[in-house]
Parts: structure tokens; C-alpha cells; sequence
């Protein structure tokens, strides 16, 4: 029961990232200045987070094995919160816009990205 809520969970989650990224798609784009992505690169940046978001929420609900969206997720949970960890130890107050919303870089927004990571290495463990 703890891998299917997990799974869809998981997949409901990154789909509401994804939408949020989508609408708000040029303000996305500048938010990754902090990590050095400006023009061109900020657009590529951007739209390669979005794309790689979704076909992970889409993999969530797709019929392959509760490793494959394990791995996945952990390696996507990974990069987010590293770049939450990141932002917070220089002490950047960037803009978030993880789920569409403006909000500073936080203990929230690292716990989301966190999250992200304990689902996908939940679904790794248990199903392995």
C-alpha cells in the first residue's frame, strides 16, 4: 500500500511542478540566474527541468516497475535539493518558482525538494 500511495503521490506531485513551471514558464527561466544560466542557456535550462519533470511524473503513472520511478525520483529529488542546499549556503534568497508561485529560497522549499528524494528512494528500497 506504502509503494502505490508513494508512486501516485510522487507522480501527482511532480505534475503540479510541472503545470506550474509551464504557466509561469519565462519567470522560471530568469529564476535560474543564481546557478548561472542566463539567455539562451536559462531557455534550454529551463525547458530541459521541465521536460525531464514530466516524463518522470508521467513515468510514475506508467506500467514500469516501482525501481525504474525509484531511481528516477531519487536522482530528480537529488538534484533539487541540492540546488535548494546550494542556494541556502551562499545565502541567496532566489526566487523558487518550483510549483509556479514566487517564493524565496527556504527550509520550505528545500523540505519540497526533499521530499522528492525520500519518495524516490522509498519506492527504490521497498520495491528492490
Amino acid at each position: 500500500m506504502i509503494v502505490i500511495v508513494t508512486r501516485y503521490g510522487l507522480g501527482i506531485l511532480l505534475a503540479l511542478a510541472v503545470l506550474g513551471k509551464a504557466r509561469h514558464f519565462a519567470a522560471f527561466q530568469s529564476s535560474l540566474a543564481p546557478f548561472g544560466l542566463h539567455g539562451r542557456i536559462a531557455q534550454v535550462g529551463a525547458f530541459t527541468v521541465v521536460t525531464v519533470e514530466a516524463l518522470a511524473a508521467l513515468t510514475a503513472f506508467a506500467p514500469v516497475g516501482d525501481v525504474v520511478v525509484g531511481v528516477i525520483a531519487t536522482i530528480l529529488g537529488a538534484s533539487f535539493t541540492a540546488a535548494q542546499t546550494y542556494l541556502l549556503t551562499v545565502g541567496d534568497q532566489a526566487p523558487c518558482l518550483c510549483f509556479g508561485r514566487r517564493e524565496r529560497a527556504s527550509m520550505r522549499t528545500w523540505a519540497r525538494a526533499a521530499l522528492v528524494l525520500l519518495m524516490g528512494l522509498t519506492l527504490w528500497s521497498v520495491a528492490a
